[in-house]
């Protein structure tokens, strides 16, 4: 029987490992569909979001089965309620990749605004903090996990800079305005990213360690 439960946890580890994918699949397709204005990769992000959330109540539902079935105990129990908290934060982490394609549809036919080297750099500390997570995650890797509270404030850093940049650019010519605050909704949803990266972050250290770091990282 407890061959038969750890095997249900390497699975529960992998099927985290698999949306954690898919999630990170979503922001990087988001801002290519934003910053080379795809509509067809901005509509698949929008449109695959449905199989996130399908994999989210899945393993919902797997978690469930484990905890009734064998009354985990110890580090066994923390693995398991680490791993449901980890999952809604790549669920949400998901929306937000959903909601930049969104808005990459909204001004499509709008003229581009100037490329954005913050936005761009932006764009590559999500991935890279995703990245981290999922590493921290496969490893039990607490160390790393607390670098990423680290990296939370330097995405809240870059957050700030684009939005300064997209208010230069309002004050510069009225009619970039629409443009330029929906480019300020994606550097915030994209500051999101990273701060769900900080939660699963959180999650890791108390499954590896048996400590609740949450909310630490404010």
């Amino acid at each position: 029987m407890d061959t038969f439960f750890q095997h249900d946890l390497e699975k529960l580890k992998v099927d985290v490992l698999t949306i954690f994918h898919k999630a990170q699949e979503a922001v990087r397709q988001s801002r290519q569909a934003l910053l080379e204005r795809n509509e067809a990769l901005a509509r698949d992000v929008v449109d695959g979001d449905e199989e996130i959330d399908t994999l989210e109540i899945a393993i919902d539902a797997e978690i469930l089965r484990l905890l009734a079935l064998n009354q985990p105990v110890a580090k066994d129990l923390r693995f398991i309620v680490g791993s449901m908290r980890i999952v809604v934060s790549v669920e949400r982490i998901g929306d937000e990749a959903a909601g930049v394609a969104a808005r990459a549809l909204g001004i499509l036919d709008r003229q581009p605004l100037p490329r954005s080297l913050l936005m761009e750099e932006l764009f590559g500390f999500a991935l890279d903090t995703m990245h981290k997570a999922a590493r921290a995650f496969a490893d039990l890797d607490a160390d790393l996990a607390r670098e990423l509270c680290v990296d939370s404030e330097d995405a809240l850093e870059l957050n700030i800079k684009v939005f300064k940049e997209m208010n230069e650019y309002m004050i510069a010519e009225s009619r970039t305005v629409e443009r330029a605050v929906q480019m300020c909704f994606v550097a915030h949803a994209l500051k999101r990213v990273c701060d769900q990266c900080s939660n699963i972050a959180e999650s890791v250290i108390f499954i590896k360690e048996g400590a609740c770091d949450r909310h630490r990282c404010d």
